[in-house]
């Protein structure tokens, strides 16, 4: 087991935290600007509620682990990206958010009964966010 955790230290000693930190602040900055009424909130609402009945989430709890989950995702990015150059970050990142995360988004939505305006309104947000942090990523 003290292996396991040497490897792990190893690895996350190797991160550059401070772009990861920035790009994931970034990244939420964004999806919140996303989800304005004026960009894709109205239609999204829509698409998730279309009686219009309100749904109540605990704030403090979404916004946190989403923090927290945005930062072992762009962690993780950083692993993967980290010194191949912008460009290359950006492609990189750009492979994963289309061929894994909006597969996977798509595949749990369409069983959902979710509509495709909405599989493309929120896996686009994440094409968009590993974009961004796969350019920044791999400057570093």
């Amino acid at each position: 087991m003290s292996d396991v955790l040497m490897v792990i230290q190893t690895i996350l000693s190797t991160v550059h935290w401070l772009p990861v930190i920035g790009v994931t602040l970034l990244s939420f900055l964004i999806a919140a600007i996303w989800y304005l009424p004026f960009l894709f909130g109205r239609v999204r609402s829509r698409e998730i509620n279309p009686d219009g009945a309100g749904r109540r989430i605990n704030k403090p709890i979404v916004f946190g682990l989403s923090v927290i989950l945005l930062l072992v995702a762009f962690t993780n990015l950083s692993l993967v990206v980290s010194g191949t150059g912008p460009f290359s970050g950006l492609l990189t990142s750009l492979q994963i958010s289309i061929v894994w995360i909006t597969t996977a988004i798509a595949t749990t939505y369409l069983f959902a009964g979710r509509s495709w305006r909405l599989i493309a309104i929120d896996s686009g947000l994440y094409v968009v966010l590993f974009s961004l942090g796969g350019l920044v990523l791999g400057a570093y």
